[in-house]
């Protein structure tokens, strides 16, 4: 269970409870009299009851202000489907919903009644409607009464996949709707029997017009006229000085070592032809991708150079190593987290956890005599641990930003952990139910994760708890576009998944834009997430490779959400627009890092993967399962 679960069942009882704690009056030096804003509306959710039939539930929405954050599910039968997606869906809802309102998610508190009904409510499929609502509820807006959707709602916004939608449309035609939304891509759509339908075409058969949304905001467009369009904005707007002087400093710490380590006089094509490239994009001002191509080609070229090794000289790498890593570990707890140097902080142990995977995979390598592997996560371990010092000292360099408060952490992070378990668990009930058996070997990763994600936000590690949830939300959100990818006539719908990497990586630069300029903060990571991705999706359109592609969609939608979750954090604590600097960063290495230590109260969080994996489905006659392809390996 996660620890303090914001989001509970209840009776409706609680709306007169939740109104009349609203109005306490708090006493100061002497009573204040505060303002107490009350709206609500029903929604109509399409719905599948358990025969297959479509239904309407009726979802009423009241929106309270003030509050804190929480949303209160009033439901009868319980929803339990997918393990309760609905009720973090509904969180993700009111997150979404206070974000695009430009409201602070903690100054609203939702009541959610639903309808007593027989009917099992079917996951997230009305969060997306469920957002719209929210949104229309704190900005005074109605909604059109001809207009109904479905779709479940992301943290990055867009709209996610459903099932059962030929009983869906069926339903709100036979209610009198006249468009339907639904998530785009899904217009396409092929039944657990195999059966493609056109639904646009199935709608008009129907008298009503089936719409593919692929963001609420296009879904708020239809409802209510108010136009959220996604401004235009180019990458390079991102790239701030900051941003280019912190990752040229690691090109050039990564150049320095191809040289220095003899690496640029390498033979091996699998050492020369990644130092090519990252020589090539360092040129062209790419920094980060130009350090994460020269890193590959490190790790290659130590491999190439201990192939040499004795038994003996491994193991004595192997302590070396280990106690360099400890060095950097001990040296990470005297750092404060603030808005400015949480990427950083959380970047650090997410290398650290690598290494420390690595050493400890090495080591059992060695023991039962495994010495290929052995060098393999040894090569990748010393690479890992000699860049530490680099990050530590863009760390150093980094002074202000406002001291991120525990208590608004750990409700975010609440928030996200919860929406992490349940989408995990709805990904895996939506293959099964398509027939993708074969996807659980893929959802290993992500389901550990899960765990180690939620394990650390029980011991209080709520920015690194907040990072895996994220990941794996962003995880599984690539692989619901992948399962759901439209196959016309035995081939995949490589356009559907062009369209969404496209209008992802718009997500994706908006929602870093606006932590930069709306809040003033540092969001390095999204920046170096969408700056890789854009490699990947260079590399798709020369090669046609869906693996390049499918790996763009994974980092887009991780600087999506991410980007968007350091915006919430600050913003819904008045921490926005507190300036901070980058002053010149000095070099640390593992034998002098404990000298450069900032003089801050220690912290206590310990390491955690920032994993960046994604599983990659190809969806061709049937569906084959490509194994997990891990990004890190290939980041700085």
């Amino acid at each position: 269970m996660v620890k303090d679960l914001k989001i509970v069942s209840i009776i409706i009882l609680m709306a007169l409870v939740l109104v009349l704690s609203s109005l306490i009056i708090g006493l100061a030096d002497e009573w204040q009299q505060i303002v107490v804003y009350t709206r609500s509306l029903t929604v109509h959710a399409l719905a599948v009851s358990s025969n297959n039939s479509g239904a309407i539930i009726n979802i009423t929405i009241t929106a309270i202000k003030p509050g804190s954050g929480y949303v209160y599910v009033a439901s009868s039968p319980l929803p339990t489907a997918e393990s309760g997606t609905f009720l973090s869906s509904s969180q993700i809802a009111a997150l979404v919903a206070t974000y695009l309102a430009n409201q602070p998610f903690n100054e609203y508190n939702f009541l959610i009644n639903v309808e007593p009904t027989t009917l099992e409510i079917g996951g997230p499929s009305a969060s997306g409607y469920m957002t719209v609502a929210m949104w229309a509820l704190i900005t005074n807006h109605t909604l059109n009464p001809d207009v109904v959707m479905t779709g479940m709602i992301l943290p990055d916004g867009s709209i996610g996949p459903v099932g059962g939608l030929p009983s869906k449309i069926e339903a709100a035609a036979q209610e009198g709707y006249e468009i339907v939304l639904i998530p785009y891509g899904q217009q396409i759509y092929q039944t657990s029997s195999g059966q493609v339908i056109n639904l646009i075409s199935y709608g008009k058969s129907l008298g009503v017009d089936v719409i593919p949304v692929m963001d609420v905001r296009q879904a708020i467009y239809y409802f209510t006229g108010a136009n959220l369009s996604i401004p235009s904005v180019s990458t390079q707007v991102l790239k701030n000085q900051a941003y280019v002087n912190v990752t040229e400093f690691l090109w050039m710490r990564i150049y320095d070592r191809i040289i220095s380590t003899g690496a640029i006089n390498s033979t091996d094509p699998n050492v020369t032809n990644y130092i090519k490239k990252a020589i090539n994009y360092g040129n062209q001002s790419m920094y980060y991708t130009a350090a994460s191509l020269g890193f590959q080609g490190l790790i290659n070229y130590y491999q190439d150079e201990m192939q040499n090794y004795t038994s003996q000289q491994l193991s004595g790498l192997l302590n070396q190593l280990n106690i360099e890593l400890q060095n950097y570990e001990n040296t990470l707890q005297h750092y404060n987290v603030t808005t400015a140097n949480i990427d950083i902080i959380i970047g650090i142990y997410d290398r650290i956890f690598d290494a420390q995977q690595s050493l400890s995979a090495a080591a059992q390598d060695l023991s039962s005599n495994d010495i290929s592997d052995a060098i393999s996560n040894l090569a990748y371990a010393k690479a890992r641990i000699e860049t530490l010092g680099d990050w530590l000292a863009v760390l150093n360099a980094i002074k202000g930003g406002a001291p991120l408060s525990e208590f608004y952490l750990e409700d975010l992070t609440s928030m996200y952990l919860v929406y992490a378990q349940s989408i995990t668990e709805y990904t895996l009930s939506l293959s099964s139910a398509v027939g993708v058996s074969s996807v659980l070997q893929g959802m290993n990763s992500i389901t550990q994760e899960v765990q180690e994600a939620q394990n650390n936000y029980q011991n209080g590690l709520y920015p690194l708890a907040l990072a895996q949830s994220l990941d794996v939300i962003s995880s599984n959100d690539a692989m619901l576009h992948l399962l759901f990818t439209p196959i016309i006539n035995g081939e995949i719908n490589t356009g559907y998944l062009v369209n969404v990497t496209d209008y992802v990586k718009e997500l994706a630069i908006f929602n870093t834009y606006e932590a930069e300029n709306r809040c003033g903060l540092f969001p390095m990571l999204a920046v170096s997430y969408i700056d890789f991705g854009n490699y990947y999706l260079t590399r798709y359109n020369s090669t046609g490779n869906i693996n390049d592609l499918t790996a763009a969609l994974q980092l887009y939608e991780l600087a999506a959400s991410y980007s968007q979750a350091l915006y919430e954090l600050a913003s819904s604590t008045n921490s926005c627009s507190i300036s901070f600097t980058i002053s010149s960063i000095v070099p640390i290495n593992a034998s002098n890092a404990s000298l450069n230590v900032a003089p801050n109260q220690p912290i206590s969080y310990n390491t955690v993967p920032l994993a960046v994996g994604i599983a990659l489905i190809a969806l061709a006659v049937g569906v084959a399962v490509f194994s997990i392809k891990s990004l890190k390996a290939t980041q700085t």
